[in-house]
């Protein structure tokens, strides 16, 4: 496997055809696959010691737990007591196409009897809804432990995964990298005043800690990525011209807060 446009293309299309479903995307939008995930998740396959039969569908399975997460994200936390049925409706659908997603994994993974990688993904799932709950009761004491906890929620799967396929060092490199680009994320929701927190931790968010946080993260990421050049060379000829592009974009707001 390699991580050609074509290749991806060919994945996305393997994905949606398992999760097509008429009567949900009736009511509810069409989920989104990841395709940074689903990129780096095609890199980790190609550096792993899998039998070449079983790459596409550990990446499919690994998706599809990915997309059944997001799509429970969807679902209001709060409800009003004047929603009309329809809203009603959408929320137990998103719910049932989250469980939906979730259990096509297990049928997929059962058709290769890998019961160790089910057995993983199934803990791993575990494991970010536990987060999730520490963030919903504000179980957390700290701004630090909010984006710790909240980074862990993004990154967690596939530093699993990686772990699992015996590539832990290019699973922090994929740690660090989905960071980044979540601080990217955060620096624009900010800029365009639709950051979304909890209520609590909002008054601690500005755009020089932010910058801060990219600024420091990126040169760790440089780094780590010069020592594995030569191990992992396609993902690190790709982060480097990730990593320039991104300094050259947000060169003004790193220079200010610098």
């Amino acid at each position: 496997m390699n991580r050609s446009a074509k290749d991806i293309h060919y994945v996305k299309t393997e994905i949606e055809k398992k999760i097509k479903h008429s009567y949900l995307e009736k009511y509810i939008d069409k989920p989104t696959i990841d395709e940074e995930k689903l990129f780096l998740l095609m890199e980790m396959m190609n550096h792993s010691s899998l039998p070449e039969s079983h790459k596409q569908r550990y990446i499919v399975t690994t998706m599809l737990v990915q997309m059944a997460l997001d799509t429970h994200d969807k679902v209001p936390s709060l409800t009003s007591p004047n929603e009309n049925e329809d809203v009603k409706l959408q929320k137990q659908l998103h719910v049932l196409a989250g469980d939906y997603y979730s259990g096509l994994y297990y049928l997929v993974l059962a058709e290769i009897s890998d019961f160790g990688f089910i057995r993983l993904l199934a803990s791993t799932i575990k494991e970010i809804n536990e987060y999730k709950m520490k963030l919903y009761y504000n179980e957390i004491d700290s701004l630090q432990e909010y984006m710790l906890i909240r980074n862990l929620i993004d990154t967690r799967l596939l530093v699993q995964v990686a772990s699992f396929l015996n590539i832990s060092m290019m699973g922090k490199i994929v740690e660090k990298w989905l960071l980044v680009i979540k601080l990217i994320n955060d620096i624009e929701h900010f800029n365009a005043r639709k950051m979304q927190v909890h209520s609590w931790v909002n008054s601690f968010f500005d755009k020089g800690e932010l910058s801060k946080q990219l600024t420091a993260l990126l040169q760790q990421l440089e780094d780590e990525v010069r020592k594995i050049s030569s191990i992992y060379s396609s993902l690190s000829n790709y982060l480097e011209t990730e990593i320039t592009s991104i300094k050259k974009a947000y060169v003004s707001i790193m220079g200010e807060e610098g």
